[in-house]
């Protein structure tokens, strides 16, 4: 399954194009264009702990994925995906719910609201026994790529 432009696909957005999403290990796992929804998953490494005595991801970690996650979900709602540089967010808020446990994260992300300028979506992230660990909403600025 790609949502294709003539140059990349979401995937390769996600997963390859943009530096910090290949450097953490961002993978896309399902994405519904029509729903304006993703699934990413996070495999976790110990660069990513954050908690040495219990082995719990740093909040940066689950913070940059929720962000991954919403900004994937906020270029679904654009008409071609070579725009999607042109997408950044201007606002976010995470809220913490459990430490993660287990060797992977998943973060799912819906658009709320799209409008000519702003997106707002909403993420939750869950680990590998489905514990909801964090709550994330980010607004996103769509600006022109002029």
């Amino acid at each position: 399954m790609a949502l294709a432009t003539g140059t990349f696909d979401i995937k390769e957005l996600i997963e390859e194009i943009i530096p910090f999403n290949r450097f953490l290990g961002v993978e896309l796992r399902s994405f519904d264009p029509a729903g304006r929804s993703v699934v990413l998953a996070l495999r976790l490494r110990e660069e990513h702990v954050g908690n040495i005595v219990k082995a719990i991801p740093h909040g940066g970690v689950v913070s940059s994925l929720v962000d991954a996650a919403a900004g994937a979900a906020a270029a679904l709602t654009l008409a071609d995906l070579n725009d999607a540089p042109s997408v950044s967010t201007i606002d976010m808020r995470v809220d913490y719910l459990e430490p993660a446990r287990g060797e992977e994260l998943f973060a799912t992300a819906s658009v709320a609201r799209a409008g000519r300028r702003v997106v707002v979506v909403r993420t939750e992230v869950k680990d590998a026994s489905g514990t909801l660990i964090a709550l994330g909403t980010s607004t996103f600025a769509v600006g022109s790529r002029e």
